[in-house]
């Protein structure tokens, strides 16, 4: 079956939202790889140190299959993207080939993948050409580039209370400090570390940071094009850098979008409405 825009969007949506559920699992499973450690500070028991370190390495192998799935969905998601984007914006379409090699690449099935159509996904009412897909692209940045932030705050917040926790528990054990007990402490404290670092939040955190501004420069970009009449070349720069941004970055937090999405879909119209009536009146203007 050939691929249109609307297919795409629907398997974009599918493996996106696949993605970040796999995101959330990851996350508490390198949390429970991290707990062995942890528990193992106080544990002096030979028996318990094995099984703790047998149910490290069980956890481990969780996340590896957890992990292969995550990157399998992430990719396939970011692939449905791009070709969603040209089909929309150019309305060429795949060939066989290419379509049978982007199949092979999903993760979802098409029954899946049609219950998260949307018809209004990008609202651009230009005829296809460069203009369209420059506006879907302008259109894709300016979410992305919110929600990249938004999950940069998320992880701020979480590498936030785990040093209050830390902090806490620290203040918690002054009372009954002795050499012993400040040892013990300092374990705790290199245990919640090794999670920190072994979830890579603060990795996630750089990440976001770093893919939103490149988005902002990116879209910063587009508006000049809109001025230019978006040359062919320079949208489909803009779309390569684009691309390049979203896919080195994690994918966002989930629920982000559910959250602020009435915001970012009300604050996207009214940009859309003062832009037409800049042009509008550029265009007056002009015939005057």
């Amino acid at each position: 079956m050939a691929l249109t825009a609307q297919n795409l969007v629907g398997y974009l949506r599918a493996e996106f939202d696949k993605a970040a559920k796999r995101r959330v699992w990851l996350f508490f499973i390198q949390l429970t790889i991290a707990l062995p450690a942890a528990i193992s500070v106080v544990v002096t028991d030979a028996i318990w140190t094995y099984a703790l370190a047998i149910f490290g390495a069980a956890i481990l192998i969780i996340w590896w299959a957890l992990n292969a799935s995550y990157m399998a969905a992430r990719n396939a998601a970011h692939s449905a993207r791009r070709a969603a984007l040209l089909a929309g914006g150019l309305e060429n379409a795949y060939s066989p080939n290419e379509i049978l090699s982007l199949k092979s690449r999903l993760t979802v099935s098409e029954v899946t993948a049609s219950k998260f159509e949307k018809s209004d996904y990008y609202a651009t009412k230009q005829d296809a050409g460069p203009k369209k897909l420059g506006e879907m692209l302008e259109e894709s940045a300016f979410y992305s580039a919110d929600l990249q932030r938004a999950s940069a705050t998320a992880m701020l917040v979480i590498v936030g209370m785990f040093t209050a926790i830390a902090a806490i528990t620290a203040l918690a054990a002054l009372p009954f400090a002795d050499n012993n007990n400040l040892l013990l402490i300092v374990r705790i404290g290199l245990a919640v570390l090794v999670f920190v670092m072994s979830s890579d939040v603060l990795g996630a955190y750089i990440a976001h940071k770093g893919a939103a501004r490149a988005i902002e420069e990116v879209k910063a970009r587009l508006v000049a094009a809109d001025r230019s009449g978006y040359p062919l070349s320079d949208v489909l720069l803009a779309m390569v850098d684009y691309n390049a941004a979203v896919e080195s970055a994690p994918e966002s937090v989930p629920f982000a979008y559910r959250f602020s999405e009435k915001d970012l879909n009300q604050r996207w119209a009214e940009y859309q409405r003062d832009r037409e009536t800049a042009r509008a009146g550029v265009k007056t203007k002009l015939l005057g």
